[in-house]
């Protein structure tokens, strides 16, 4: 970042913006990242981030798309010298990582498919129905709730997402052992920094969640110890192994639909890390990732449900039932816990939108989420049996195709001799964006990487098998 004494921060990073477009660092045209993302790389909070984009705004380097983005603009300014050189400098001239922020720009360009995690449609959402609950809740309580300050979260959602969780799970827990957070990720830095000293040990899935893993690293300073995963999840003999060996605290774990390979845990695995958990004095921090999304008659429970020691704190996503950009999440606490997590909560001043909870909470007490779970559930079904379909016939030689019972994307194995690393690299060349093997596993990876489904429609899943299948013909060797 630029230094200039004296010149506020958010006009600081202004600068640095207009100083890196005009030096060729940031291309005209291209999509900025997101807020959240601009925020880590400048080490400021997001408001200051905000500010900085709406001086950009008034100063016409840059313009915001309806459901697109924030560009910049393809041409300077009236006024502004200089154009930007047909080729960037060989070394960054500012004090921020351009490179990882022209990565995340490239990985946003206008046509680009973004397959890489499997996240829900937001074309799905229940617009008009958020929009209608909304007024709802303004028109019934609005002055009350626009000064609702409780970080807990809107009494009336923690009561409702306690009676989702008896409907759905046959669980009676009191709201007060249910805490509203900033979507999933959120609850974890919550839970990650107020639990757990800093340095203390964390077993996480290997294949697993690198944004969950960290968040544990930045957030809470956690040091993390990976536990193997095959077909059937999380291996409870070698966590066992690894809880006789070193001193750990935590085991975060997805068991309905492990990310990535969307493996869910069987009865007997969950009693085994149940025990061992038990035996060792671990928390197990349950990350319910995509739990709602099952596509089999015989719906897999949550582990909570069969904590009788108090070792499970469960984490829920509210936003990936209804929309990602909502960011609502909520925490499930044993009782004991609760006084403390409050104070933390309410001195961390937390807290989403309190209008929006009062409407995902009149949602939920309607019937509506339920109705839209089942309806987005379908959906997903069909796109998976599509994607599944297609890749077998088209690509089936160079692919292990499984169809997982759950989730919203496939694991898929590479054969030789096409190379994986090689592989996700080329598609991305031809307008594909999947991640790497080495972006899910924490030590050697293997030849496998995540292609999500439930975002795109069947047209886009088919151009994605096209260009999947570019992808491989020019990682094959020659004859």
């Amino acid at each position: 970042m630029i230094e200039k004494p004296g010149v506020p921060l958010g006009q600081r990073i202004v600068l640095t913006i207009q100083n890196a477009v005009l030096e060729g660092r940031l291309p005209l045209g291209s999509l900025l990242p997101g807020s959240r993302t601009l925020a880590d790389l400048f080490g400021v909070n997001r408001r200051t981030i905000t500010r900085a984009l709406e001086e950009l705004l008034a100063q016409g380097w840059i313009e915001t798309r309806p459901n697109c983005g924030t560009y910049l603009v393809n041409e300077l300014p009236s006024g502004i010298k200089g154009a930007p050189p047909a080729t960037p400098p060989p070394e960054p001239r500012v004090g921020f990582d351009v490179p990882s922020v022209l990565q995340s720009i490239s990985t946003y360009e206008d046509g680009v498919l973004l397959l890489g995690d499997g996240a829900p449609d937001p074309r799905l959402a229940p617009v008009e129905l958020l929009a209608k609950a909304y007024q709802r809740a303004l028109r019934r309580d609005g002055s009350r709730l626009l000064d609702d300050r409780d970080p807990l979260g809107t009494p009336l959602l923690r009561e409702s997402v306690a009676a989702w969780m008896l409907d759905r799970h046959g669980l009676r827990i009191g709201p007060d052992q249910v805490l509203i957070t900033r979507g999933s990720r959120g609850a974890l830095a919550l839970l990650g920094s107020a639990l757990f000293r800093p340095g203390s040990l964390v077993a996480v899935e290997d294949p697993g969640n690198r944004g969950a893993w960290d968040i544990l690293r930045q957030n809470a300073n956690l040091e993390l110890r990976p536990v193997p995963v095959d077909a059937q999840g999380l291996v409870p003999e070698a966590l066992e192994a690894l809880l006789a060996k070193e001193r750990v605290h935590l085991l975060l774990l997805t068991p309905r639909h492990h990310f990535p390979t969307t493996a869910t845990l069987p009865a007997e695995r969950k009693a085994a890390i149940l025990e061992l958990a038990a035996r060792y004095r671990v928390a197990i921090i349950e990350d319910d990732y995509d739990g709602e999304y099952h596509y089999e008659a015989l719906r897999p429970e949550i582990l909570l449900t069969m904590d009788k020691t108090g070792q499970v704190i469960h984490i829920g996503s509210l936003s990936r039932m209804l929309a990602p950009g909502l960011k609502l999440g909520f925490i499930v606490l044993p009782s004991p816990l609760v006084p403390f997590m409050a104070r933390v909560k309410r001195s961390r001043q937390e807290q989403s939108d309190p209008v929006l909870e009062w409407a995902v909470a009149d949602l939920i007490r309607d019937g509506d989420l339920g109705r839209h779970l089942r309806k987005t559930r379908k959906i997903y079904q069909t796109r998976r049996d599509h994607l599944v379909g297609r890749l077998r016939e088209c690509l089936g030689a160079h692919l292990d195709v499984q169809a997982p019972s759950g989730g919203t994307g496939l694991w898929l194995r590479v054969k030789p001799p096409v190379d994986a690393q090689a592989l996700v690299r080329a598609a991305r060349k031809a307008g594909l964006v999947l991640y790497p093997p080495s972006h899910f596993f924490m030590g050697k990876a293997e030849s496998c990487f995540r292609m999500g489904f439930a975002q795109a429609d069947e047209a886009e899943l088919d151009e994605a098998v096209r260009r999947l299948g570019t992808a491989v013909n020019r990682c094959l060797p020659p004859d």
